[in-house]
């Protein structure tokens, strides 16, 4: 199937397409691999039912079989936001590689087309004796390399679960890259890969990436042995500020919120894409010089509203603030509520009222407001 993608005013893409993705999803996770495409959009297709108009695309089967045009409208995904904002707008602001989550499933991208070929035809020997393919150096290297592309587009530090996500769908859509001898078939592929990202990362500390920079071994202040910081991404996600942005147009947007914030009624919709265009200022400034509190809470004042702090963890984890949290209780609610219990049949607190409440009506509501009460009372002795 070929596709004529519009990115952007100046940038329209030809993609083609060996087969039409079974969903809707999963042709935007093959357009994010094959276009390099960051942040959440929906597509639009020229519908030949009403003079080619553009209407969004909700169903795979709406697309015309052979050609079809696509458009791709990027939204603002941050909580508590309703705004959109234009693909140019959301162009200029977005960094070299934005915090995205991760896709589930992962879609194994194209190879150059010999190496594609290739396997084409070990997967039909496969298919017809089970015979896997003796794979070279040079191409399990060229598929670890291409893998690896695409990995960065998420993070430069995998964890456990996204490498068993990426050997599954290898060979899952390769059968032929199965491992001879192995339970599951996709054990070497794992190590491989984290050798791969491994020395990949490398690559990027030596080119000055700042994000695995932050993340190097250093001495410590006290001792000779090297201290390895975390190298979890969300943690230490250090963002490229975007493109063509300097350092002075991103102080000059900092000024300006500065000022919004004190009016009465602030712009909302300004903030937000003035907090996204100084996302990597601000991670430089809170990674890089550990500034206190007060320190943030003063050149940053727009980040403290509910609605912002949201919008950056969003930003940073790629989950929702609320709904993180709400998972997190839900997993130590009944330890919470064994020590609420036990500490009312002792008599050492005072919250016999609310599990009176908890009993009369024992909703998931009810059980979540007795927790956080219990859990404010600990803290409350502790300080």
């Amino acid at each position: 199937m070929l596709l004529r993608v519009i990115v952007s005013a100046q940038e329209i893409r030809r993609v083609s397409l060996q087969n039409i993705p079974p969903s809707v999803d999963e042709l935007c996770t093959v357009l994010c691999n094959t276009l390099d495409l960051r942040g959440s959009f929906v597509l639009q297709y020229e519908d030949p039912d009403f003079g080619n108009e553009l209407c969004n695309l909700t169903d795979i089967k709406d697309l015309p079989a052979d050609k079809a045009t696509l458009k791709v409208l990027f939204t603002f995904s941050g909580p508590l936001s309703d705004s959109t904002l234009d693909t140019a707008s959301l162009t200029s602001q977005s960094s070299s590689r934005d915090s995205t989550e991760w896709p589930d499933p992962f879609v194994i991208p194209l190879f150059s087309h010999d190496i594609e070929f290739q396997m084409k035809v070990a997967n039909e020997a496969y298919a017809k004796d089970g015979t896997v393919m003796v794979i070279s150096k040079g191409v399990k290297s060229v598929i670890l390399d291409r893998l690896a592309d695409v990995i960065i587009k998420y993070t430069a530090y995998p964890s456990k679960d996204h490498y068993e996500s990426i050997a599954k769908a290898l060979v899952a859509k390769h059968p032929c890259l199965k491992e001879p001898g192995s339970g599951k078939g996709w054990y070497c592929w794992v190590f491989s890969l984290k050798f791969k990202m491994g020395n990949y990362r490398q690559k990027m500390m030596a080119a000055g990436c700042p994000e695995v920079v932050v993340n190097k071994r250093k001495k410590g202040e006290r001792s000779s042995n090297p201290v390895k910081k975390s190298k979890k991404g969300e943690v230490h996600f250090l963002p490229e500020p975007p493109e063509g942005q300097t350092a002075v147009e991103s102080e000059e947007n900092r000024k300006t919120m500065l000022l919004e914030v004190q009016k009465r009624e602030p712009n909302i919709q300004l903030l937000d894409e003035m907090m996204i265009a100084t996302f990597s200022q601000r991670r430089k400034e809170i990674i890089g010089d550990e500034p206190l509190i007060f320190a943030v809470m003063e050149r940053w004042p727009a980040l403290f509203s509910e609605r912002q702090l949201s919008a950056e963890f969003k930003r940073v984890i790629t989950k929702n603030l609320l709904v993180s949290f709400l998972e997190g209780l839900d997993a130590s609610m009944e330890s919470l509520l064994e020590l609420y219990k036990a500490g009312v049949a002792s008599k050492r607190s005072n919250l016999s009222s609310v599990l009176q409440c908890l009993q009369q009506e024992d909703t998931n509501q009810h059980r979540r407001t007795a927790a956080l009460l219990r859990a404010g009372a600990i803290t409350r002795l502790i300080n």
